[in-house]
């Protein structure tokens, strides 16, 4: 009767061990390490051996009592927990990512609009209107000069500062990275623009500049200004005295009262490549007769003649300049 208490207390340990080993290795990852049970081995034996408590061992394995059987497969404590970390942790890095590639889609976009040309419009106060450069209009819209016609659309585009800010906001990963990101940046602005003064003073005259003369002489010209021979003040002027004038009050520099030694301070080319601020002569070099302040859209300021006002004037072959110049600084 002993033998047989015996064979019917093996058999239940294996049963339930066998239950405890598929309810284990339910909950297992693939990854879990497992040991197979020897002869003579005890659960507070193998805990010792593999450095863990006998309870987690008993717990992990659904064990009750000690009870275990040689062949039987025992999985070790604590490694489906560190799976599950591991896991959690990537998961959360993924889709903090996602998150952030998201947001910089969402952001980096572009707004254009279409403007119409009005009537006294230049390329300049459009750029001026919009925020924006005369350079980038004609990018935009492929124009080989300044020249624009009333009707004309133009496309303009806006999206720069959004841009700006969407990289901003993608690369801000972590902490240390947006401040590591904003110093490098903040060092190539401050590089750059110490880059582009020195470009600008090797250059003639500066666009803000230009733009500033050929502004001013638009404003003169709704001032009803009359033509006075050796005159240049607003009481009254004559061509190369309004040049003189205006650079004066707009940019700074002052010219000579006279169209040939107005000729010495430019750098010239031909009408067609002029730019908004240049001067525009009539006669030949060395000999001219008239300058006026080219304003763009083949139109230009000047003091005519005897009898007329200071007033804007259209190119045309009829009375053509002969060359433009760009005022050296």
């Amino acid at each position: 009767m002993g033998k047989q208490h015996s064979s019917v207390k093996v058999l239940t340990a294996g049963v339930i061990g066998a239950a405890g080993f598929m309810i284990a290795g339910s909950f297992q990852s693939a990854s879990a390490k497992t040991i197979t049970v020897k002869s003579g081995d005890t659960v507070s034996a193998l805990a010792k051996k593999y450095g863990v408590s006998a309870s987690a061992l008993e717990k992990t394995n659904h064990i009750t009592k000690d009870r275990i059987f040689a062949g039987q497969k025992i999985t070790l404590p604590g490694t489906t927990k560190t799976t599950a970390k591991t896991t959690t942790k990537a998961n959360a890095a993924a889709a903090k990512t996602t998150k952030l590639s998201s947001t910089s889609t969402a952001k980096t976009t572009t707004s254009k609009t279409t403007y119409t040309v009005k009537s006294g419009d230049t390329l300049w106060a459009i750029s001026s209107r919009y925020g924006v450069t005369v350079s980038q209009i004609k990018k935009w819209n492929n124009l080989s000069s300044d020249s624009i016609t009333t009707g004309q659309k133009l496309a303009i585009s806006a999206s720069s500062a959004k841009t700006s800010t969407s990289t901003s906001s993608t690369t801000a990963s972590t902490k240390k990275a947006t401040t590591k990101t904003s110093s490098t940046t903040a060092t190539t602005k401050k590089t750059t623009t110490k880059k582009t003064t020195s470009s600008d003073k090797a250059d003639a005259v500066s666009s803000t500049s230009t733009a500033s003369v050929a502004s001013y002489a638009v404003k003169l010209a709704s001032e009803k200004i009359p033509y006075v021979w050796g005159g240049a003040s607003l009481k009254g002027m004559d061509c190369s005295g309004l040049t003189m004038y205006v650079y004066q009050h707009a940019a700074g520099i002052t010219l000579p009262h006279n169209t040939v030694s107005q000729e010495s301070m430019v750098s010239k080319h031909a009408v067609s490549k002029a730019q908004v601020g240049d001067l525009l002569f009539w006669g030949s070099a060395g000999a001219t007769y008239h300058v006026a302040i080219y304003i763009g859209n083949n139109e230009y300021v000047a003091a005519p003649e005897p009898g007329e006002d200071v007033q804007i004037q259209t190119i045309s072959s009829y009375f053509m300049p002969s060359f433009a110049g760009t005022v050296n600084s």
